[in-house]
């Protein structure tokens, strides 16, 4: 286990220009697109060429290719970028194999064995009796071109496909959105002859020939992530209508040859065939489904933690995310991927479903300190400013327009749009306020993710190629913290043993974050979706709508205000919800970490505290005289004061770290220069002073002008026999006593 080192605090944050916030206003840029006809328009477009229709007779209706075929087999990424993953079904059980090779004839060809499960599946042309699932395991190095086999009796192979991998510090993936597959209508839906599929199969296939063919925008791309619904037909009661669905989906060749990393969407979730057709991952029980659970990997700098985020337990979602976040604590870069769109722009969804989950999702993002976070569900492209506690984080370089963020605060949100048109939304009324961008214009998309070791680049095109949204980046310098890995960090001291002052900053910087960011608790409504999900008592139901009396006035299917703090901040309070300003998150940053640096422990102060007591006795046992070893009365005094000065700085309540080192510094470097002080040598004594023969300066036998004893040896002498230093010994014991058991017991 590689174990995570403290990276160095950047106190100087990129001081934000001002961005133009949009928030409230009901405004329609370029590819916002109003009407709801585009799913109708694309599709019948697309119906009318010649292109699809030389497809659908020549490929698509073949008994051998398409829709007839649900039991293609599917790459997806393995637990890290020397692994690769298999899922495939087959008519007949038996042992499968991967067999891959550098070779194209597959000689030297390495053979890994997997699992099969037993099923029962048909598409109304075929039945499949077997899920068959093999891992290759740290076995790819980047830069080479593989070639795989697959078999489930190791005597009939099928044919060779290519593999490249490219290279494992700075790639390229894909994001699409929702290819949901028969969405577009119910034309021979359970039949064979259910057309809606065939046009949406064709439309995804050429969205992911657009970016990953031979001319593709990202032939190089080193895997796909699809954020949900990459099917339709959400009934379990009729799996032959869902797994013609999947042969669509699986059916382009580009999906032979690279690998797709899919998540939960809520149409696929009731049904257990998304866990056969899938082999995911590091895949976890922990938020589960029928369909199957969270899972993570990691590529390079990057960990990636995908969500089912039909599952309301956020206890369980937190402990997989823990559990990716410990398997590669050094990730520059955390992405995280689920369906629900919680800041999304899409209507119906943004403000309903999507804004109810938000609740319990976004503050994961924030935990966790995630740098971007990708969805679908809206059928619609949105991209937000930096997100942090619901609040807008103004940041340099972010805006509408192209942005380029450098160490910025926060989540960067992502609502993908539909990669297939098989459904369209339109836009929520008014944009909220913590877009930066949106667009719905009716035609499929794709974006390209390129990561490197310091910096993630997003770029959406539509299938034509052409671009549909503007660039957007994140990078980061060596050696940055967020606000949050501070909080967190300074949260995590234990403030019993810190002296009240030192406690007194820790909980003012704390407080401040939390005012400047306004965050409320929330664990109530927290407590209760997680408590009561999937019950009678569900305050929302399985689409994440209102239910149970828990919806709005205005609108039902929201829960309503007062619910959730998170949601009044983010949803009803859509109006007022101004942004932070860099320079007050920068002051807030700056006052964690210094709080945290300058922390001043009971046992450092105790020391201190010591340090005086051991000053006070030098002073007090310090004998003003002539002789070696004594002082010189202007000498003794000047300590004196010197030590009530320095006592002064000493504040329990006030000292800051810096302080009490300079402090302790300064007083021991005032002790040895007193200590020095002291005569070296007897001086010559004048004839005055022999003629006073009963004049001591030994400790014990000092008589007073007066005749009577004076104090014992515990005073100190003066040239003229009178007590000076700052107490007497009993009396200065006894005030350093008293004066330590107070601090103590503070």
């Amino acid at each position: 286990m590689i174990q995570k080192t403290k990276k160095s605090v950047l106190l100087s944050l990129a001081v934000a220009t001002t961005v133009s916030m949009v928030g409230n206003t009901q405004a329609f840029a370029f590819g916002e697109y109003t009407q709801e006809d585009g799913t109708k328009k694309l599709n019948s477009g697309l119906i009318a060429t010649q292109d699809y229709k030389t497809w659908y007779d020549t490929k698509w209706n073949q008994q051998q290719t398409g829709e007839m075929d649900s039991g293609k087999v599917v790459l997806t990424p393995g637990k890290n970028e020397k692994s690769l993953n298999f899922a495939w079904y087959s008519k007949e059980k038996g042992n499968p194999q991967i067999r891959i090779s550098e070779n194209q004839d597959m000689s030297q060809a390495k053979i890994f064995t997997g699992t099969v499960k037993q099923i029962e599946k048909n598409n109304l042309f075929n039945t499949y009796t077997a899920s068959n699932k093999v891992v290759v395991e740290n076995y790819l190095e980047e830069n080479k071109m593989y070639y795989y086999q697959y078999s489930i009796d190791g005597q009939n192979w099928s044919e060779a496909k290519k593999y490249q991998t490219h290279s494992f510090s700075d790639y390229q993936a894909i994001l699409v959105g929702d290819p949901q597959i028969g969405a577009s209508g119910s034309n021979g839906q359970g039949t064979k002859e259910d057309t809606d599929i065939a046009v949406n199969t064709y439309a995804w296939n050429k969205t992911l020939n657009s970016a990953l063919g031979e001319n593709g925008i990202a032939k190089n791309a080193s895997f796909i992530l699809s954020a949900g619904d990459q099917i339709d037909y959400s009934d379990a009661n009729n799996y032959a209508v869902r797994e013609q669905e999947y042969a669509g989906y699986l059916y382009p060749e580009v999906l032979r040859n690279v690998p797709v990393s899919t998540t939960i969407g809520n149409h696929e979730s009731k049904g257990d065939d998304y866990s056969y057709h899938y082999n995911n991952p590091n895949s976890s029980k922990l938020g589960a489904t029928e369909s199957g659970g969270d899972y993570y990997y990691s590529y390079g700098d990057a960990l990636y933690i995908v969500l089912n985020s039909n599952n309301r337990n956020v206890e369980e979602h937190r402990h997989l995310m823990a559990q990716a976040v410990k398997s590669h604590e050094d990730a520059k870069w955390k992405i995280v991927m689920f369906h629900h769109d919680i800041y999304g722009s899409g209507s119906p969804h943004s403000d309903v479903d999507g804004a109810n989950l938000r609740i319990l999702f976004a503050p994961l993002m924030d935990e966790f300190n995630i740098d971007m976070c990708l969805t679908g569900h809206d059928h619609s492209y949105a991209r937000t400013y930096q997100i942090l506690d619901g609040k807008v984080i103004e940041t340099e370089g972010v805006g509408e327009g192209v942005s380029n963020a450098v160490n910025p605060e926060g989540t960067l949100y992502i609502a993908a749009g539909s990669a297939t048109g098989s459904k369209f939304y339109t836009l929520n009324t008014t944009k909220q306020y913590y877009l930066a961008e949106r667009s719905n214009t009716p035609v499929p998309t794709f974006s390209t993710l390129d990561v490197s070791s310091n910096e993630l680049t997003l770029k959406t095109y539509d299938y034509e190629g052409n671009k549909y949204a503007n660039d957007v980046s994140i990078r980061k310098t060596d050696g940055a913290t967020s606000i949050i890995e501070e909080k967190d960090a300074v949260k995590k001291m234990d403030l019993s043993v810190m002296t009240s002052g030192s406690k007194m900053r820790i909980q003012d910087a704390l407080k401040n974050v939390d005012v400047i960011l306004d965050t409320r608790d929330d664990r109530d409504a927290v407590n209760e979706l997680t408590n009561k999900y999937n019950t009678d008592e569900d305050p929302v139901n399985y689409y994440g709508y209102a239910q149970n009396g828990y919806g709005g006035e205005l609108n039902s299917q929201a829960l309503k205000k007062g619910y959730s703090t998170l949601l009044d901040k983010t949803l009803y309070e859509n109006n007022t919800n101004a942004p932070v300003s860099a320079d007050a998150l920068t002051n807030a940053y700056a006052n964690l970490t210094y709080a945290q640096k300058e922390v001043v422990t009971t046992t450092e102060f105790t020391e201190l505290e010591n340090q005086f007591v051991d000053a006070e006795k030098a002073l007090m046992t310090a004998i003003v005289g002539n002789k070696k070893g004594e002082y010189k009365k202007e000498t003794v005094d000047a300590f004196k004061k010197t030590l009530e000065n320095l006592k002064g700085q000493a504040d329990e309540a006030k000292i800051t770290k810096s302080e009490l080192t300079q402090l302790s510094t300064k007083l021991a470097d005032e002790r040895n220069k007193f200590a020095q002080s002291a005569n070296e040598k007897d001086s010559e004594v004048r004839p005055e002073q022999q003629q006073k023969p009963n004049v001591s300066h030994t400790p014990n036998t000092n008589v007073s002008n007066n005749g009577t004893s004076a104090k014992p040896s515990n005073l100190v002498k003066t040239g003229d026999d009178e007590p000076i230093g700052l107490f007497g010994v009993t009396g200065i014991t006894a005030l350093a006593i008293a004066w330590f058991l107070k601090r103590r017991n503070k």
